[in-house]
């Protein structure tokens, strides 16, 4: 990640690595609100502080565009604070992450939506069908949960467990929403970009009535393995570009959100 994600200085209380995890998360808070796929105070985004079992989660309360490196509360994996945040969280609605975090070590950032693209996608029985470059990335990469209710009760769990399996990045949520994971903030933020241009182009493509064309399963598999390998991004200075990018952003819009 580039040094403008380094901060020079380290408020006390705070490891520099975990204060660099809580302007990346912090990020893509902002970031989230910047495209409008909030849901009032609701959903999460949630990080493991790397080298920790510690993650970092908002306040239950405030809205994303409020959410600052400071804010942040660090829970366990039960989603017990662990810190002196004055800050609640909302424990029930972190069942989703903490099911994805105990089970899958790869994936350190879970992120949770209910885009209304990918809401719509979600209750069709063919799922997700990816028709343009971007979205073959997600090609053998979604499982699918059926809907239970209001994900509250820890039984399901196990069921949300299986069905992201071993191998897969993103979970479509059936009549409820997305969850898109990574190994950092960033590739999890990018997923979730594209999942919801994937969802929004799928539904256009659908209702035009016009005979579809699709590209191979084998030019499908080629395309995934560009963007899992990072070729799409060749010549670029860091993995995903578009992240420093984002900050740069940020910082004109709000000088003082990364405190």
């Amino acid at each position: 990640m580039e040094d403008i994600f380094k901060s020079s200085t380290v408020p006390a209380g705070y490891s520099a690595v975990e204060w660099e995890a809580r302007i990346e998360l912090a990020l893509c808070y902002r970031m989230v609100d910047y495209y409008g796929w909030t849901t009032q105070v609701y959903n999460h985004i949630s990080y493991r502080i790397p080298g920790t079992e510690h993650i970092l989660i908002n306040a239950f309360g405030l809205l994303y565009s409020e959410i600052k490196p400071s804010n942040l509360v660090k829970i366990d994996l039960d989603g017990n604070k662990v810190d002196d945040s004055p800050y609640p969280v909302n424990k029930a609605g972190f069942v989703i992450h903490s099911a994805i975090h105990k089970a899958r070590h790869d994936l350190n950032c879970v992120m949770h939506t209910h885009n209304p693209d990918v809401q719509a996608v979600s209750a069709l029985k063919c799922g997700f069908i990816p028709y343009m470059q971007e979205a073959y990335q997600f090609h053998e990469r979604i499982g699918y949960h059926h809907f239970e209710g209001i994900v509250l009760d820890e039984s399901e769990q196990e069921r949300l467990v299986s069905a992201i399996g071993e191998t897969n990045h993103t979970l479509m949520l059936h009549n409820h929403g997305v969850v898109t994971t990574g190994n950092n903030v960033a590739t999890a933020f990018v997923r979730m970009y594209q999942i919801i241009q994937g969802c929004m182009v799928q539904l256009k493509v659908q209702s035009s009535g016009q005979e579809i064309i699709q590209a191979s399963t084998e030019a499908m598999i080629k395309t995934r393995h560009q963007f899992e390998g990072g070729d799409s991004q060749a010549g670029a200075q860091v993995r995903l570009p578009e992240w420093p990018a984002y900050y740069r952003m940020m910082k004109k819009i709000d000088p003082n959100w990364d405190q």
